[in-house]
């Protein structure tokens, strides 16, 4: 049986929801929390095999939990993001902070269940209507950069040095060089240039 925390702060969303779930003969709701502090506390108590996320809530939202989970020393479950069109800016984000997938929260029961078992086996969860939203706004799915590795980015495509990055974002010019090499692997490119014009064709600056 597959233990689920359940974290969405719309009280009938998450009623409903974790209702549904609890149907089914595979998956088990064993958790609940209205915003991101009451999930951490949870997860600092119990394990659970999958975290269902809400993006937007009250005094920690999703970004904030998938930040915390990065830092825990134990192995953190996996998640999976429930989400509207809204949060569809976030999506990236939260796939680079280590979210497995993401879903809308429109999404027929019998496709969760499979969601869920696939993420907790291991794989990656892209619902399509979602893919296409964002290719639509000429964000590649698949080029997955953080916060900061976008503003180093943007650095780059004003032309700038690595201590001038280092300086303007107030980093060490070390920090900045890791930054850009993890950028060129994800771009997969070889050097900034390339890097800049992957980019702007992906619509990242």
């Amino acid at each position: 049986m597959i233990s689920c925390l359940l974290v969405e702060d719309q009280t009938l969303v998450r009623l409903g929801l974790a209702n549904l779930l609890n149907l089914s003969d595979e998956i088990v709701v064993d958790g609940q929390a209205q915003h991101g502090v009451e999930a951490l506390q949870q997860l600092e108590h119990r394990d659970f095999d999958v975290v269902l996320l809400d993006m937007r809530m009250p005094e920690l939202d999703g970004l904030g939990v998938l930040t915390a989970l990065q830092k825990r020393t134990c192995l953190a479950p996996k998640v999976l993001i429930i989400t509207t069109f809204e949060d569809c800016d976030v999506l990236v984000e939260a796939m680079a902070l280590g979210a497995k997938g993401y879903v809308l929260k429109s999404i027929e029961l019998e496709e969760l269940i499979d969601a869920i078992k696939l993420v907790v086996a291991g794989g990656k969860v892209l619902q399509p209507a979602l893919t296409d939203y964002l290719l639509q706004k000429q964000i590649a799915p698949q080029v997955i950069l953080t916060a900061k590795e976008l503003q180093v980015l943007k650095c780059l495509s004003l032309g700038m040095a690595n201590k001038s990055i280092a300086h303007a974002l107030s980093n060490s010019e070390g920090t900045i060089r890791n930054h850009v090499s993890n950028i060129l692997a994800k771009l997969e490119v070889k050097d900034r240039t390339q890097a800049v014009l992957k980019a702007i064709s992906n619509g990242l600056v």
